[in-house]
């Protein structure tokens, strides 16, 4: 374990404190697996997954015994909750899988209450096996936010498979590896950011969306966090 490893697991250690200073009462944690968000002994979160605990376990068998078991199985996106009824929701990596995000944002403003808490980290492209992907722009978003009939499922998982799996643009391989994971139901990241496009995204989430909230503490991607971490508060 090298010098730099330590500082830099020290450092988020101090900055999971500085975001979950934010969480109070109830909530959620969307997608979690086997990687708890912290929070306080007295905040009560359920775990939210698409898959139940069987499923989780066949897709990731290297984590085996490791993953959280769900407690409610809900579409990341369609959270099955009363409007107003939650403090926070915890969304950690899970924005980029999400096909339409603006409306994710959208549901998960929803559910939290006055005072309600996001939590959103969202891995910067440039540290990451999504380097070579093209930055999807505030404007294809607002695009397929408004014309979801235009929405090309088979386009994203293309762009997946030869830019993080390597298959040639154009190839029998590239294909077929998109058949695969498009039968599989394969969790992509459909969407890919750096955090100046996240802070994009928020502003326009409160400018051209109308949601009422601010944040209140954004961390910037680094050598040690290769994401940005968010806490949005809802007013």
């Amino acid at each position: 374990m090298t010098a730099k490893w330590k500082k830099g697991a020290a450092l988020r250690w101090v900055e999971n404190k500085r975001l979950g200073r934010h969480l109070r009462g109830r909530g959620v944690e969307i997608g979690a697996l086997w990687r708890r968000f912290p929070v306080a002994a007295r905040c009560v979160v359920w775990y939210v997954d698409r898959h139940p605990l069987s499923d989780l376990r066949r897709e990731y068998p290297e984590l085996g015994q490791q993953l959280i078991s769900p407690d409610v199985l809900a579409d990341a996106g369609q959270l099955p909750f009363a409007g107003g009824s939650l403090n926070f929701v915890v969304a950690s990596h899970v924005l980029e899988h999400m096909p339409f995000p603006l409306a994710s944002l959208r549901g998960w403003y929803r559910v939290l209450g006055a005072g309600g808490v996001l939590i959103l980290k969202v891995p910067d492209k440039r540290y990451t096996f999504d380097a070579k992907r093209g930055r999807s722009t505030l404007q294809h978003l607002v695009e397929e936010d408004r014309h979801p009939e235009t929405f090309d499922q088979r386009a994203h998982f293309r762009d997946w498979v030869e830019h993080v799996g390597g298959r040639a643009p154009g190839s029998e391989a590239l294909e077929q590896e998109t058949n695969r994971l498009m039968d599989l139901d394969y969790s992509i990241h459909y969407h890919v950011w750096t955090d100046e496009d996240v802070r994009e995204i928020i502003d326009y989430t409160r400018t051209g969306m109308g949601l009422n909230w601010r944040p209140v503490l954004f961390l910037g991607a680094h050598f040690y966090r290769k994401e940005c971490a968010v806490a949005l508060q809802r007013g």
